[in-house]
């Protein structure tokens, strides 16, 4: 299956990517495009260009900041003009100070995450690839 995966606002990308591509080599999830992102506006776009692509989107990033171009107030904005039932989950961080966000509706899942190798390892464990498993094979 097809992931995209988006940076956003991220530090340490190169080693943040390799452990990401590790976590997968054995699982059903290839990468199938990495952009990066800077503004809400761009991240918005990526997110909605990778939606009519794939169903599984990881961003990497964007959890530190605490001003309108953090993560959880773009995603809370874009939202809260939706109309689809999204279904919210906050990814439990053992390892870190920023908790990650799952955001599902239906086939299509974003996965928010910070931008720190070790921490990545820690939320894209067993765990998460068998709850994805279970998503996509329903």
């Amino acid at each position: 299956m097809k992931c995209d995966l988006i940076f956003y606002l991220a530090k340490k990308t190169a080693l943040c990517e390799k452990k990401i591509k590790e976590l997968f080599a054995n699982t059903i999830y290839q990468l199938n495009s990495v952009t990066a992102s800077t503004t809400p506006d761009s991240l918005g776009m990526q997110l909605t260009d990778a939606l009519n692509c794939v169903n599984l989107i990881v961003v990497v990033g964007g959890l530190r900041d605490n001003d309108v171009r953090a993560i959880s107030n773009v995603l809370s904005k874009a939202l809260a003009n939706s109309s689809t039932n999204i279904i919210p989950k906050r990814l439990k961080n053992e390892v870190g100070d920023f908790d990650g966000y799952i955001l599902r509706s239906g086939k299509q899942t974003i996965i928010c995450i910070p931008d720190n190798p070790k921490e990545i390892e820690n939320m894209l464990n067993e765990n998460m690839f068998n709850y994805l498993n279970r998503i996509y094979s329903e």
